[in-house]
Formats: structure tokens, C-alpha cells, sequence
């Protein structure tokens, strides 16, 4: 990989970890303070994704740079199709954290709170190199294309 190359790939890689620690924080009060106040952990992960994934687009579309006007609604669906898939497999591992979490702590809130926004936090720790790729490869396709027309 040229160095040219390597550079534009760290710039890339420092934005969309900014975007989604911007993205991250706000997902995660969303989270614990609804998860906090009795609702399901799959309600909780669902109101967190909404209020973490317009951000993330927002500031993901800046950092590549986007296709222009014409391109948003595809790069808004694609974004979407990784965002959602990746708030299924959190719906999924919370889910499965508090059945666990009940039955090793079934009079512990604060245990369970815990363990449910472990996985949860987990799942978007997991995801970060891989919704990086497929943003770069899938979603925000303009810099390449732009590129290739110089």
C-alpha cells in the first residue's frame, strides 16, 4: 500500500472513529436510561439505534464525502441496511444477556443493568472495523469514482 494511500486510509479511520464515538456516547445514554427505567432490552437497543445512526450518517457522509444530492438516497440505504444489521445482532446479544443476567442476578438490578449494557456496548465494539470496510467498500462510493474521473 503506498503511502499516499495508507495516509488517506488513517484520515478515514481517525473521522469514523470520531463520528462514532459522537455517535457511540449519544447511543449509549439512550440506552442506559431507557433500559434503566423498565423498558425491554430490545426497545432500549432500537431507541439507542435511532438516536446514535443519524448522527453517524451525517458525520460518516462528510468524512467520505458523499456522491452529491444524486447519490444520497442510495448511500442512505446502504448505510441503513449495515446500521440496521448491525442493531439486530445488538437486539440479539442484549436479549440474550438478560436472560442471563436474570437468572445468575434475578434481584440485582444494577448486575443486570450492567451485564445487558455490556453486551450491548460490546456488539458496537465488535462492529467497528467491519461497518468501517463496508462503509468505505459499499456506502460512500463518490471518492473512488471521483478519483477515477481525474
Amino acid at each position: 500500500m503506498s503511502t499516499a494511500r495508507f495516509g488517506r486510509y488513517w484520515h478515514l479511520l481517525s473521522r469514523f472513529a470520531a463520528a462514532s464515538v459522537v455517535a457511540t456516547a449519544v447511543s449509549q445514554v439512550v440506552f442506559l436510561v431507557s433500559y434503566s427505567l423498565g423498558s425491554p432490552p430490545t426497545a432500549s437497543t432500537v431507541l439507542a439505534w435511532l438516536a446514535g445512526a443519524i448522527p453517524n450518517f451525517v458525520l460518516n457522509r462528510r468524512t467520505w464525502g458523499g456522491g452529491g444530492r444524486s447519490a444520497l438516497r442510495g448511500e442512505i440505504l446502504r448505510f441503513g441496511a449495515i446500521s440496521v444489521g448491525t442493531a439486530l445482532l445488538a437486539a440479539l446479544a442484549t436479549h440474550g444477556a438478560e436472560i442471563l443476567a436474570t437468572s445468575q442476578f434475578p434481584d440485582n438490578r444494577p448486575a443486570q443493568i450492567a451485564i445487558v449494557w455490556g453486551a450491548f456496548a460490546g456488539t458496537y465494539v465488535v462492529m467497528f472495523a467491519v461497518k468501517f470496510v463496508l462503509i468505505d467498500r459499499l456506502v460512500f462510493t463518490g471518492h473512488r469514482q471521483q478519483r477515477r474521473a481525474r
